[in-house]
């Protein structure tokens, strides 16, 4: 059943009659018809439309004769038109947060590089400031790039730091030697813990160990400054915690070995030699 008046939703009303400017009209609601067949075995449904079977009133100037499409496309543009809007604006912080974001980041990135430049220059200042704190800090002497055995050094034996004062009205700067020397002139720094300080020498030992491999010198000529066996096992003298490893220990039995052969070959020919004189 068709609508004779519709709102400018689309949904229809039936009139049924008009007084000071409102129309009195029923809603057109959704019902369900069921239809059987010829038998009465077998049902159907159908929708369709019906008036209500009440009244409402609304202005006669907000019904139209026929589905305003134009003022519902008008108010659909106008949604869209706002959707647009929003989304835009959207878009728009989406894009400023995202700028801001970067620029924050890239700030975040400058600070921690000046920073981390900052603490690299000055961390002979880091670390006094902790000594003066009462910290515990453990130094070591090492030789970077060289097969010398770094050394645990005394505290007191230490020149740590030495303030050379300067005059900057006549361009002379303030300046200072840092980490000079342990009392055998070599370099040394702090370790936070015992293990990152064995860390760093087992890490100078197996370097030490693989120079060894690749050419293996089973003297043991302890304190000679040449890399031989003896002068792996004073590695081990100075820090009992590292030990010389296996494969090493077995290339040093097996060219003991050799040598007893070589001594046993030797022996029987000499052997072999007097008893031929005899």
């Amino acid at each position: 059943m068709s609508a004779d008046l519709y709102d400018k939703t689309g949904r229809g009303y039936e009139f049924d009659h008009e007084y000071d400017g409102l129309a009195y009209v029923r809603p057109m609601v959704k019902v369900l018809i069921q239809t059987s067949n010829y038998h009465g075995d077998d049902f159907s449904e159908d929708e369709d439309l019906e008036p209500a079977d009440y009244l409402i009133a609304m202005n006669r100037a907000d019904l139209f004769d026929k589905p305003p499409v134009a003022p519902l496309n008008e108010d659909i543009a106008a949604k869209q038109a706002e959707l647009a809007a929003v989304k835009s604006e959207h878009a728009r912080a989406v894009h400023e947060k995202k700028l801001a974001c970067e620029r924050l980041d890239r700030q975040l990135e400058s600070t921690q590089r000046r920073l981390d430049q900052w603490m690299k220059d000055h961390q002979v200042m880091i670390d006094l400031g902790r000594l003066l704190d009462g910290e515990v800090l453990y130094p070591l002497s090492l030789k970077e790039r060289t097969n010398e055995i770094p050394r645990i050094p005394s505290m007191k034996d230490l020149r740590y730091l030495t303030v050379h004062s300067g005059d900057f009205e006549k361009g002379k700067p303030w300046t200072c030697e840092k980490y000079n020397r342990d009392s055998f002139g070599t370099p040394f720094r702090f370790f936070d813990t015992e293990e990152e300080r064995l860390k760093v020498i087992r890490e100078s030992f197996d370097s030490v160990c693989a120079s060894f491999r690749k050419k293996p010198d089973f003297a043991e000529r302890g304190y000679s400054s040449n890399l031989n066996y003896g002068y792996l096992k004073r590695w081990v003298e100075t820090h009992p915690a590292l030990e010389i490893p296996e494969d090493i220990r077995e290339m040093k039995r097996q060219h003991e070995a050799e040598i007893v052969e070589q001594r046993k070959a030797k022996l029987a020919a000499e052997l072999a030699a007097l008893e031929e004189k005899t």
